[in-house]
């Protein structure tokens, strides 16, 4: 028996030996802005072997995934993707919203005590300072000595999934066509974005033309509108390179700056796991012009499963895919074009937030007389915020106004909802509507009253195109998929969080999950 447990004690250290040996030394989390989670079924048969492909059919595929809040915006989704918080706690609850003590808007990312690096324009004036608590990536490197790099094309993207203190944040200045990042972080560029922006890649795509990657008949639906193949890639006006994130040159652009990151910080080379974040946002420019049952979007996410493809080939190549874990997802979805859903007999529209907040304020000062009760003139992703001094000269209960907007709100038959701010910090919020704007309100940030408009009605003055932020289904259902050799490999149509992400990875890296995180682990998707 002595004998006996030795040998069985042996084998146990020699599996956990393996076991650590097999540990990822790097952790590779990818957001696709706007990645509907239909689209991976709807243009899977497009699809190559080692791209989407790969973590579909060889990892975990949460299929029934979905965002438990709104607004369904593209801060608030990074800022949730690796903290496991919602808006109530980490506070980004929009790209931009009205700042009370100040009486003005303000950006998720924007810090004028920062300067920009590599750039001296706003652009580089960034950080995560308006992000409450801590992500994944700040849990890596208090438990490990983890190198930690976020980027993007866009700065939320870059700043807000990567933490508090990585070891770099970069994003596309599309002025200048270079990558960018700001004091917070360092004093100066390293050598290898220097080496990147010298070879003036985005300058290179100027002139190209985004032609359709499959042959026409292979699209699921006919051109419409008058923007139509072949889509030239043009400098700006200003002489920028906003064109190419409307392209898929963009997603090119990005995955060539994760490579060239991956080997000038040396990733996933270290004993102890490294992080490096990547959003790639090309999908939301296009997807916002020309809407989810476009030829276009459909062309880009094909196009993305390639530059996938290449990226996990040079991944396997540098660092080796049985040492690397992977995890993607989408920060949002996005509606139909409301002319299209109106033309399939769903109803909907474009809501005129100019036009409805003047009607509103004309109805406020009709019932309660002349006054400014109203901090905002803008509705901020659907919040407004009471002039609370105006209201006590004026002996009004707050309640009382909230019931009056709630009722005028309904009556323009375009909002499913009202909420007062009173009933949202009680907890009083029924439904899944209820309770996705319950997750999405920060009791300092939040506004008096948060409106909601009905399915498929979209607020926008524009004459086209669409946008995504509510609660509905066709924004909060994203594909989330996880890859590697601690993960089980199956399609799960169990219920599945955002929030749910970085539990199940801190399981895998032993990590205490962030202060803010509300979610569980799946632990079916887990090796044992």
């Amino acid at each position: 028996m002595r004998f006996f447990r030795i040998v069985v004690l042996g084998l146990c250290l020699l599996a956990a030996g393996g076991l650590r040996a097999e540990a990822p030394k790097l952790v590779v989390a990818i957001l696709v802005d706007q990645l509907r989670a239909d689209y991976l079924d709807r243009f899977r048969e497009h699809f190559g072997e080692g791209g989407f492909r790969l973590l579909m059919e060889q990892g975990a595929w949460m299929t029934s995934a979905r965002y438990n809040y709104a607004p369904t915006l593209t801060a608030p989704g990074h800022a949730s993707f690796l903290s496991g918080a919602t808006p109530a706690t980490h506070g980004i609850i929009g790209n931009d919203w009205f700042d009370k003590s100040s009486g003005k808007s303000v950006y998720c990312c924007e810090d004028r005590s920062v300067n920009g690096v590599g750039t001296d324009s706003p652009a580089g004036q960034m950080s995560p300072r308006r992000f409450v608590g801590a992500t994944m990536a700040d849990q890596m490197r208090l438990r490990y000595r983890s190198k930690v790099i976020g980027l993007s094309l866009k700065d939320r993207g870059a700043i807000l999934p990567a933490g508090g203190k990585p070891a770099g944040a970069y994003w596309f200045e599309s002025a200048s066509g270079r990558f960018v990042t700001s004091s917070y972080y360092r004093s100066e560029l390293p050598a290898w974005v220097e080496r990147f922006n010298a070879a003036g890649r985005a300058r290179g795509y100027v002139g190209r033309v985004w032609e359709r990657a499959l042959p026409e008949s292979a699209y699921e639906r006919p051109e419409s509108g008058p923007l139509k193949f072949p889509h030239p890639v043009e400098v700006s006006a200003r002489g920028g390179y906003e064109a190419l994130a409307s392209s898929p040159f963009g997603n090119e652009l990005v995955r060539q700056f994760a490579e060239a990151a991956v080997e000038g910080e040396k990733l996933g080379s270290a004993s102890e796991p490294d992080l490096l974040t990547v959003s790639f946002s090309c999908v939301d420019y296009v997807g916002h012009r020309f809407g989810p049952y476009s030829q276009e979007v459909q062309d880009m996410v094909v196009r993305l499963d390639r530059e996938l493809a290449g990226f996990f080939r040079f991944l396997d190549a540098k660092v080796g895919l049985k040492k690397t874990l992977l995890v993607l997802t989408a920060d949002h979805g996005v509606a139909p074009v409301p002319e299209f859903a109106q033309a399939e007999g769903l109803g909907g529209g474009r809501l005129d937030e100019f036009a409805l907040m003047g009607d509103l304020l004309g109805r406020l000062e009709e019932r309660f007389g002349a006054g400014s009760y109203l901090l905002n003139r803008k509705i901020f992703n659907g919040h407004l915020y009471f002039n609370h001094e105006v209201l006590l000269q004026k002996q009004i209960e707050a309640q009382t106004l909230a019931r009056f907007i709630r009722e005028w709100a309904l009556s323009t038959g375009l909002f499913h909802h009202a909420f007062w701010r009173e009933d949202l910090l009680a907890g009083l919020a029924p439904g899944l509507v209820g309770q996705a704007i319950l997750q999405g309100y920060h009791p300092e940030r939040g506004g008096d009253v948060v409106l909601v408009p009905k399915p498929f009605v979209i607020p926008s003055a524009q004459a086209s195109g669409t946008t995504h932020g509510s609660p509905f289904s066709y924004d909060t259902h994203i594909p989330v998929l996880f890859w590697g050799a601690p993960i089980r490999p199956g399609r799960y149509a169990d219920e599945f969080w955002i929030t749910d992400i970085v539990p199940t990875l801190s399981e895998v890296l032993r990590i205490e999950t962030p202060p803010g995180c509300v979610g569980k682990p799946f632990v079916r998707a887990l090796q044992p």
